[in-house]
């Protein structure tokens, strides 16, 4: 049997993993923004982690739609 590509649900999880992280993202970014304001340099630091996860996440699902059959 040939391989087809993502099914339906395949791409729904993908959906829905890649909201809860952008959501997780904005609310590290603004988390981050919020520390940085008052002083704390733990915010650089959250802030380079929050958009260093996100990026790899969107690079791994870019690299692995575009192996995909369409």
């Amino acid at each position: 049997m040939p391989h087809v590509g993502w099914s339906i649900e395949q791409r729904a999880v993908v959906r829905r993993w890649t909201r809860t992280a952008a959501f997780f993202t904005a609310a590290g970014v603004v988390l981050s923004a919020f520390l940085i304001v008052t002083g704390n340099p733990g915010g650089w630091v959250l802030l380079v982690m929050s958009t260093c996860i996100y990026g790899a996440l969107h690079l791994f699902l870019r690299n692995a739609a575009r192996k995909q059959p369409s």
